[in-house]
């Protein structure tokens, strides 16, 4: 900024550029200030800044979307390969902390709750669940599989203790035994079916694939709208502002 005396401005603005912000506009106007020693006329100028978002959104909101979008990858796998899920979950939980902590250290410090706070923390839950999901995954199908060995081990127990029928000797074939009755309503014979839990580990990948996406993306949608919204009031006011000037 530079003053010039030839021109009719009382203030006069070169080219700024900043790697941060975007010089908008500027307000000009006289006042009078009373001193105990008399009163004098001041000049009044108001520089109006908005911020750049495309820093922040190249290097923190992108990144943070692109991190949740990759631990989605492991609900795509097999619930069998559990070191491939576990490393996914564990490395987009720590690359979420670092660049939390790292977004955090580069802001200044403040007491309130921010707007990329509260993005960056969606994040970092919703990548922390996705983990958890698995580990409930695991933990349906263990418990799946036990009962199932359980089952089949009492099966094998029960046809073990019954004798072997002798045809031979058991056979009557000059008795009619069709009228007796043999005490059960149903002639044929039902096997019970090992009971299993009621949610399949099956039913939670799926049931991840459609709720993880579908929260993420209507998150979205409200966090943009409302920093929108807020963006657009807040500089109607600050054009308010200039033009009473």
């Amino acid at each position: 900024m530079k003053g010039d005396k030839k021109c009719s401005k009382a203030v006069a603005i070169d080219d700024l550029e900043l790697p941060s912000f975007r010089f908008t506009g500027i307000c000009v106007n006289s006042t009078v200030a009373t001193t105990s020693s008399g009163s004098y006329s001041r000049l009044w100028v108001m520089f109006v800044f908005d911020r750049d978002s495309g820093f922040y959104m190249v290097q923190i909101f992108l990144p943070a979307a692109l991190i949740v979008l990759l631990s989605w990858v492991s609900f795509w796998i097999n619930r069998d390969s559990a070191p491939s899920r576990t490393i996914i979950g564990t490395l987009t939980i720590l690359t979420e902390t670092h660049l939390l902590t790292g977004t955090n250290r580069r802001l200044p410090p403040v007491s309130y709750i921010k707007a990329v706070d509260i993005y960056l923390g969606y994040c970092y839950l919703n990548v922390v669940l996705a983990l958890i999901e698995y580990a409930c995954v695991a933990y349906s199908k263990k418990k799946h599989d036990d009962k199932v060995r359980k089952y089949q081990k009492a099966e094998r127990r029960a046809q073990a203790a019954q004798p072997t029928p002798d045809l031979l000797q058991d056979a009557r074939l000059a008795e009619c035994t069709c009228g007796q009755d043999d005490g059960s309503w149903f002639p044929l014979s039902v096997r019970r079916r090992p009971q299993v839990c009621c949610v399949k580990h099956s039913q939670i990948d799926m049931c991840a694939r459609v709720f993880f996406p579908f929260s993420f993306f209507a998150f979205n949608t409200i966090y943009w709208l409302t920093l929108l919204t807020k963006a657009g009031r807040l500089q109607s006011n600050s054009i308010s502002d200039v033009s009473i000037c």
